[in-house]
């Protein structure tokens, strides 16, 4: 007969129970080690995830529109243009100035005071207008410098000045003189004389303004011999690196901020026989010519296209420029990104010899 041992039957259960446990965790420590994510297989996602981020960053496409977008602005502040109007044509003010106010453009506006108020020229009233709406009022001489004697010189160059004051123009903001005919590029007497009163004078004529005055020393020098006493003052140009007025030796230099170059449109006008279509051409390539001067990453600018307008009418006479083509020009600068300075808005680095445009670094 078999005995009944209580404990003995205890101690089986307890074991079975054991293994049981045992069976249990070593299943669940399986299901996770063939479950858990592996971390290297994680950390490769990721990389992988970056590294596919970076390709796409740097896709020849990617790269190609990033850089187009950044070329775009750099050219868009680059790209720059002044635009003056001689001799106060009373077309200036009833016809270029609606234009150049829808496109939110300002012009430089040379005002010889003799000539104000005579036959179909602009009043003062008219001048006064385009100061208070923010264009740019400069002065200019009536008459041809060159051909006068040195006491009438300085009366004719400081007289502007004084008369723009009279009538309300603040003459801190008349910074530059416009010498008839741009004949005294060279003229050390009449340079001299301006400098007396003026920060700057455009004085000869050239497709771009150098703000560092170089390169014009290849260029045929388009002033005429006059008949005055000044005329034999005239020199001949010689290589210069910067813009100071005079060489060590006391000369006169070709280029400096006393010969600003400007593009006179009516010489293309006449040249082209009022061909709208060939002078727009032309426009449209000595505006885009500063481009291999300007076009750099620290915004400096090294040239300027300064075109010069007198009156805004299809009378096609010597001063003209045909209404629907100056609106095309002005429409053109607007279309394409072109920013319309004034005179008033260059300055002179008496540091470096050279001329900058304000609020950037010369």
């Amino acid at each position: 007969m078999t005995k009944f041992e209580p404990f003995h039957t205890s101690r089986s259960l307890s074991d079975s129970v054991l293994i049981r446990i045992a069976v249990v965790t070593i299943m669940v420590v399986v299901i996770f080690l063939v479950f858990m994510p592996d971390p290297t297989l994680a950390n490769k996602n990721l990389l992988y995830a970056k590294e596919k981020n970076s390709s796409l960053q740097n896709s020849p496409d990617v790269i190609s529109a990033n850089s187009e977008d950044q070329q775009n602005r750099r050219e868009s502040s680059n790209k720059l243009v002044i635009l003056t109007f001689g001799d106060i044509h009373k077309s200036q003010f009833t016809t270029a100035r609606p234009i150049l106010d829808k496109y939110n453009f300002k012009g430089s506006f040379f005002v010889p005071c003799d000539m104000v108020g005579d036959g179909s020229r602009m009043d003062w009233n008219d001048i006064k207008v385009l100061y208070n709406e923010g264009h740019d009022i400069q002065a200019k001489s009536d008459n041809n410098l060159i051909d006068l004697s040195r006491d009438k010189l300085d009366s004719e160059v400081s007289q502007p000045k004084e008369c723009l004051s009279e009538h309300e123009i603040d003459p801190a903001t008349i910074t530059t003189f416009a010498v008839r005919h741009g004949n005294a590029v060279s003229n050390s007497t009449v340079i001299n004389t301006v400098a007396k009163y003026y920060d700057m004078a455009i004085n000869g004529f050239s497709n771009l303004m150098r703000l560092n005055c170089t390169g014009y020393e290849d260029q045929p020098n388009p002033q005429k011999v006059g008949r005055g006493e000044l005329a034999a003052l005239i020199t001949t140009p010689r290589h210069q690196t910067d813009c100071r007025t005079f060489f060590d030796d006391g000369s006169i230099t070709d280029a400096n901020r006393y010969s600003i170059r400007e593009w006179n449109h009516n010489a293309k006008d006449r040249k082209y026989a009022y061909n709208n279509t060939s002078i727009f051409n032309t426009f449209v390539q000595v505006v885009n010519s500063q481009s291999k001067y300007n076009d750099n990453d620290n915004g400096v600018i090294n040239a300027i296209p300064l075109i010069a307008y007198h009156s805004i009418d299809n009378n096609r006479v010597k001063s003209s420029t045909d209404t629907s083509l100056f609106e095309a020009e002005i429409k053109y600068l607007h279309d394409n990104g072109f920013k319309v300075i004034t005179m008033n808005d260059l300055a002179y680095d008496e540091m470096s010899n050279r001329l900058y445009v304000k609020n950037t670094l010369p």
